[in-house]
C-alpha cells in the first residue's frame, strides 16, 4: 500500500491507520478518518441533535467532535441550525446519508433536551398553534386551566422564546415563535415514538 501510495495510485483516509481505508486516487469519495466516520455514523437521519450528544455517543473528546462537525459542515455532509439552547444542532443531509464510510447499525446520538417537554406546554403550544393567535383567557377556557397558572405558564413560555404577543396591547393574542413551533413539532415527534 505505501509502494502504490507513493506512486499515487491509492489515497489514505486516515494517516495514522493506513490499511483502514483505501481508495483509488482516481475515486473522487472523500475519504473520512475513523474518527470522522464514527461521528458521522452517530448523527441520526430522524432528528438533529448536539454537539455534547454526538460526543457522548462515539466517546471523543468535545474539541476533536466540534472541529470534525465543522469540517462536515463545509463539505455538506450536516447542516448545522440554531438549537433551541444556545448551540447548534447537527442535522445530516443526503450527502452524509450515502457516504459509503457511514454505518446505520451503530450506537445514535440521542436527541438534546427541549426547553420545554410537560403534556400542559404541548397543549397549549399546539392549540395556539391551531388557532394561529389566542389571548390568555381564550386558552384558560378551552384547556380549564386556572387563570393563576396560565398566567404564569404564559410569562414563562414567554421567557423561553417559544411564545409572543402580537402586539403591545395588554390584551393582546399570544402566537408561537419560530423557536415555539419548532419546540410543538419536536415535542410531538418525541410523543409518537
Amino acid at each position: 500500500m505505501v509502494k502504490l501510495h507513493a506512486q499515487g495510485l491509492v489515497k489514505f483516509g486516515d494517516s495514522e491507520r493506513i490499511l483502514e481505508v483505501v481508495a483509488r486516487t482516481k475515486d473522487k469519495t472523500i475519504l473520512l478518518s475513523r474518527d470522522e466516520a464514527r461521528v458521522l455514523s452517530a448523527i441520526p437521519d430522524a432528528y438533529a441533535t448536539n454537539a455534547t450528544k454526538i460526543r457522548l455517543a462515539v466517546s471523543l473528546p468535545e474539541k476533536s467532535v466540534q472541529q470534525i462537525l465543522d469540517r462536515f459542515v463545509a463539505r455538506h455532509f450536516v447542516v448545522a441550525q440554531d438549537g433551541f439552547t444556545d448551540g447548534a444542532i447537527y442535522q445530516i443531509t443526503a450527502a452524509g446519508l450515502k457516504h459509503p464510510q457511514r454505518h446505520p447499525d451503530v450506537r445514535l446520538a440521542h436527541a438534546p433536551r427541549l426547553p420545554v417537554e410537560s403534556d400542559r406546554v404541548r397543549a397549549v403550544l399546539s392549540a395556539i398553534r391551531d388557532a394561529r393567535t389566542l389571548r390568555i383567557r381564550d386558552l384558560k377556557n378551552a384547556l380549564e386551566i386556572p387563570q393563576p397558572s396560565i398566567n404564569a405558564l404564559m410569562q414563562y413560555l414567554k421567557r423561553k422564546a417559544l411564545v409572543q404577543k402580537t402586539s403591545d396591547e395588554q390584551a393582546a393574542p399570544y402566537s408561537l415563535t419560530e423557536k415555539g413551533l419548532d419546540a410543538l413539532t419536536e415535542m410531538a415527534r418525541r410523543h409518537a415514538a
